[in-house]
């Protein structure tokens, strides 16, 4: 779904299951034997839904610290495969200075991929869409933007990048891939 070797920012709907998409994002580098950091807010009911059936083994390579926490010069993000950053700013108006500059410690701090996540606005120009917060800077720092979408139909979701459109549905708490354009 998200390719698996380029840094993205997810960008996300109200209730179009970001955590969800990066929590299958999380399992499938797990079960790789990738070691994950996951930074910021992770629901411990979200977490068990989709992780739940993961072994002691593989789920030991997850860590969970939050944003205020976390240094940029950190062993654990050197050595991390895969770093998810939920959300990587706050929910409403601008991104601040303060999450982009943390962002980029991030990203300049780790040899694995960044995932982070946000809330999209809603397009001022009346197209319907959701756009990205500070976009242009995200993409300057390396970062692919995707959108996740509701389709009209309740179980269905859009994965929109720059060169591709995948079709999810939901079924039994995980996304499948209904179509690839």
């Amino acid at each position: 779904m998200i390719d698996d070797h380029r840094s993205v920012h997810l960008v996300h709907g109200p209730g179009n299951d970001g955590m969800l998409l990066c929590l299958q994002v999380v399992k499938r580098s797990l079960l790789s034997g990738s070691n994950v950091f996951w930074i910021g807010d992770l629901p411990a009911a979200s977490a068990k839904s989709v992780l739940g059936s993961v072994n002691e083994e593989f789920l030991s390579r997850l860590l969970v610290g939050s944003n205020e926490a976390i240094e940029s010069d950190s062993m654990i993000l050197r050595t991390a495969d895969l770093v998810i950053i939920w959300p990587w700013c706050t929910n409403h108006g601008r991104a601040g200075k303060s999450e982009i500059s943390r962002l980029r410690g991030i990203l300049d701090s780790t040899n694995g991929r960044v995932v982070a996540a946000s809330l999209g606005n809603q397009d001022a120009s009346g197209g319907g869409g959701i756009t990205a917060r500070s976009r242009s800077m995200l993409e300057e720092m390396g970062l692919e933007t995707w959108f996740l979408s509701r389709q009209d139909t309740g179980f269905r979701r859009v994965l929109k990048s720059p060169d591709l459109e995948v079709e999810l549905e939901r079924r039994d708490g995980e996304f499948s891939v209904v179509s690839t354009s």
